[in-house]
């Protein structure tokens, strides 16, 4: 894990060309969210294929962080299906974040937050299972 992690958040158009720049220089470490509302994953994606492709590094020297985010913290461009069962909407989001950065693996998946304010609810457990199982099958080495 790297000692330093580059945040993606509220970049915007700049998200490409910052990102290519942060691994430039030496970052290593890259935090995003599926969370359209305040990320642009998509476009982090663009820039780790652009760098790989320019071999400044390779996928194994990158640690990637991404998180599943309640409707409660997404705008209108939901990365899954908000009618889903909570389970499915984590891997509906994992999956989609998988395509955005180029990977089949995640180095981190976090829980961007719990579905309340206060304590802990089943929506909360629900997806916290959902992502031991993503840990199980090997496509997110940490989950946090």
């Amino acid at each position: 894990m790297p000692r330093f992690i580059y945040g993606t958040a509220w970049k915007e158009d700049d998200t490409q060309r910052l990102i290519e720049l942060a691994i430039e220089q030496g970052f290593r470490g890259i935090d995003t969210a599926n969370q359209r509302r305040h990320y642009h994953e998509a476009a982090v994606g663009k820039a780790i294929a652009a760098s790989i492709g320019r071999r400044l590094v390779v996928r194994d020297e990158l640690f990637l962080q991404s998180k599943y985010t309640f409707q409660r913290g997404q705008d209108h461009r939901l990365p899954y299906d908000s009618e889903a069962p909570i389970p499915t909407q984590v891997e509906q989001s994992l999956a989609s974040s998988l395509r955005h950065l180029g990977t089949d693996h995640l180095d981190s998946y976090l829980l961007h937050g719990s579905q309340n304010t206060v304590g802990l609810t089943a929506d909360d457990w629900a997806a916290w299972h959902s992502m031991e199982a993503i840990h199980d099958s090997r496509r997110a080495r940490i989950i946090g």
